[in-house]
């Protein structure tokens, strides 16, 4: 368990730490370390990111930084324990009979960062109504690829549409989420 004192920096708008190389060898090195991080007189889960020459990096919490009277420019005490439990979430019955037949993305699901399983589900558990849920459940899956981060589309992630192709005047633009079949079936064009 070790602890350290470090001065808290902003990088964009997060705080954060520099945690010491000391520091880093004694919770066993890595990139990412998952870590239980205590300060502020408060105790979060949280992962050490690289910050360059053997450091680390630690994002502190904003609202236990400033409830103790602290900010940019003033020193913190920081306790950090190496996390050893699971961050994977539960994986839902129909995410997993969605994954059953495809392999690679089931693949590309299982090999992805634990965040990004839990943004899968909680994007699928956010659906309203039972039909999102089981159209987000069979398309999701279908846009996890290794080696690439999956966000939610629509408001809490990028735009639902991208431009495909560039004309002088206007832009086609399609919805990546529907097939040529689909958009002939609802009577609408490429271009909105």
């Amino acid at each position: 368990m070790p602890t350290f004192t470090a001065r808290i920096e902003k990088n964009w708008i997060m705080r954060c730490v520099i945690v010491p190389v000391a520091v880093m060898r004694a919770l066993g090195g890595g990139t990412r370390i998952p870590v239980l991080a205590a300060y502020a007189g408060e105790k979060h889960l949280t992962t050490v990111m690289p910050a360059g020459s053997g450091r680390g990096r630690l994002t502190v919490l904003a609202d236990f930084v400033r409830a103790a009277g602290l900010d940019v420019g003033d020193r913190i005490e920081v306790t950090l324990t190496r996390s050893t439990e699971s961050r994977d979430p539960a994986v839902p019955a129909d995410l997993q009979r969605a994954l059953q037949f495809r392999p690679a993305a089931r693949a590309a699901f299982e090999q992805g960062p634990a965040s990004q399983r839990r943004w899968i589900v909680i994007y699928l558990d956010q659906a309203r109504r039972a039909e999102t849920r089981a159209a987000r459940a069979h398309r999701e899956p279908c846009r996890v690829r290794p080696g690439t981060l999956w966000r939610p589309q629509g408001p809490s992630g990028p735009p639902r549409c991208k431009v495909v192709a560039r004309e002088q005047k206007a832009a086609t633009i399609v919805d990546p989420h529907l097939h040529v079949d689909d958009v002939a079936a609802a009577g609408r064009d490429d271009a909105r």
